[in-house]
């Protein structure tokens, strides 16, 4: 739900104070404010912490994934972080956190399931969902898909979340600083860390490159925080048509290190089969 009253868990980026919500601003006790969007997005990137005039992923990027996550390709895993982060949920009063969160997809699809009728024990719970990203052109479009979720533009690195306020963080492929989510995830608080598994996207790759190799399988582990729980999820798809093709490259790394051999390659595959390979992580803070 969007917070409805004056308290708010989120920190203003110019003095650390929090914010507080009015009609249609969040303003600190030093009056610092920051507007609230037409869709109830708020932008709380300084820039000072932009190394880029746009940073994050471009408009073509962020409508190629939003594009591309809506034909349900990526439903299987979605449905596998669902039942992972419920299954996390203690307490009656639960604010998650997706930080590093695109166009919403993961997150609005965690806060259906959540509220859906074959989960009517949480119905006497109280949920907040709280979507972070640095680009601002995913945070419109993911306020575009759920107006019930708060989306801010924000740094991972520097979270515009006061301390000791979050339940759950989702950090999914995306990149983060651990003192951060250290500082932000209440005490017993869960950090579910999404990574490729060592077959992921390797039909996509195998199209790509000379020499196609797998992701390497690196041990993770976070300064105060211990491995409670651990998941793979692993399949095949089967994408149809050049336009799949092109927004399944557009929103991976590969899309960065394209070269014209690569792009002729993209532009005459107008179908593939390949493996989504996830680890689903999760760590608890203490």
């Amino acid at each position: 739900m969007i917070i409805e009253n004056l308290d708010s868990i989120l920190k203003c980026p110019v003095c650390n104070l929090s914010l507080k919500k009015h009609e249609k601003q969040y303003i600190c006790l030093n009056n610092h404010s920051y507007d609230i969007a037409n869709k109830g997005q708020i932008n709380l990137l300084l820039a000072n912490q932009k190394r880029t005039k746009d940073p994050g992923d471009s408009k073509e990027m962020m409508e190629a994934r939003r594009d591309f996550l809506n034909k349900g390709y990526y439903h299987i895993f979605s449905e596998a972080l669902n039942e992972v982060i419920i299954s996390n949920i203690n307490g009656d009063k639960i604010n998650i956190l997706d930080a590093g969160c695109g166009e919403g997809y993961f997150l609005s699809n965690i806060k259906e399931y959540i509220y859906s009728k074959e989960n009517n024990y949480i119905q006497n719970k109280e949920v907040d969902f709280f979507g972070v990203d640095i680009s601002k052109t995913a945070i419109t479009y993911a306020a575009k898909r759920d107006k019930k979720i708060n989306f801010i533009v924000g740094s991972n690195f520097n979270l515009p979340i006061m301390s000791n306020t979050i339940d759950i963080i989702i950090r999914n492929f995306a990149p983060s600083d651990e003192s951060e989510l250290k500082r932000v995830l209440k005490d017993n608080g869960k950090l579910v860390v999404v990574t490729p598994g060592i077959q992921h996207l390797y039909g996509l790759k195998e199209i790509l490159y000379v020499k196609a190799r797998k992701h390497e399988e690196k041990e993770i582990s976070f300064q105060g925080f211990k491995l409670v729980q651990h998941k793979e999820v692993k399949y095949s798809i089967q994408v149809e048509g050049k336009e799949d093709v092109k927004n399944l490259i557009s929103m991976t790394p590969y899309y960065w290190t394209f070269d014209n051999t690569m792009k002729e390659k993209a532009d005459e595959t107008s179908k593939l089969s390949t493996e989504l390979d996830f680890n689903i992580s999760v760590y608890e803070k203490y």
